[in-house]
């Protein structure tokens, strides 16, 4: 359990570091973190965090092949009540890199 538990904390600094980025002026905080399997089967990891402004879901899933997890961001602003798709990521080294940015309407 101990592993699990510093994985989180780890893949949560990263989480944190990449909000930083991305909303530079809000502060964000960590609220939940849950592992559960997919419909597929796959092993996700849902990481949320939540600022005045917005609330931003993670979503860590394992791959097949096991060098990297995909990532899926959501945010829900405080004018909507749905989580929306802002972005795709990889998750490898303890590093988040974007690998592409959902088009909004």
């Amino acid at each position: 359990m101990d592993k699990k538990m510093a994985q989180s904390r780890t893949m949560q600094a990263s989480c944190f570091e990449f909000i930083s980025t991305l909303f530079p002026g809000e502060t964000f905080q960590f609220m939940e973190a849950q592992t559960v399997p997919d419909a597929f089967g796959q092993i996700g990891t849902y990481l949320t965090f939540k600022s005045k402004e917005r609330e931003l879901k993670f979503s860590f899933v394992e791959q097949a092949h096991q060098k990297f997890e995909r990532v899926f961001l959501a945010q829900k602003s405080n004018e909507s009540s749905f989580f929306s798709r802002l972005l795709e990521a990889t998750y490898e080294e303890e590093t988040l890199d974007i690998h592409h940015i959902v088009k909004s309407d």
